[in-house]
């Protein structure tokens, strides 16, 4: 994994390493599958870790999230994230919204009406 953070390590439980490798994410395959990354992921980190994420490191991980220079589809990743915060800091102590980061027509629907409804697959 190199310098990688492995997110389900800070998951309860014992961790286990295994020499296969079990899934690739490719989040920026499109401008929407780049902001949707970025929205989910800050949205979660925003509101607050729920197994135990120091502050700071939740800090570092959305600055990193908002700051996206690199990749062909960066910008939109970058503002998924900084609507993910805001969306966060809306709806942070009300847990049906927070339901909907699992639902993709609502986060399409999301996508499409503040960037345009671009062209993706999946």
């Amino acid at each position: 994994m190199g310098e990688a953070v492995d997110v389900l390590a800070a998951l309860p439980g014992r961790v286990e390493f295994a020499p296969q490798t079990a899934g690739i994410t490719r989040f920026n395959q499109s401008p929407f599958h780049a902001w949707k990354a970025g929205f989910r992921e800050c949205s979660m980190l925003a509101r607050g870790s729920e197994y135990g994420m120091a502050d700071d490191d939740s800090r570092q991980r959305v600055e990193a999230w908002t700051n996206s220079r690199n990749g062909e589809f960066a910008p939109y990743a970058a503002a998924g994230a900084r609507e993910g915060v805001a969306f966060a800091k809306e709806f942070a102590l009300v847990s049906g919204p927070f339901d909907r980061l699992n639902d993709p027509m609502w986060l399409r629907a999301r996508f499409a009406a503040a960037h345009g409804d671009q062209a993706v697959a999946g």
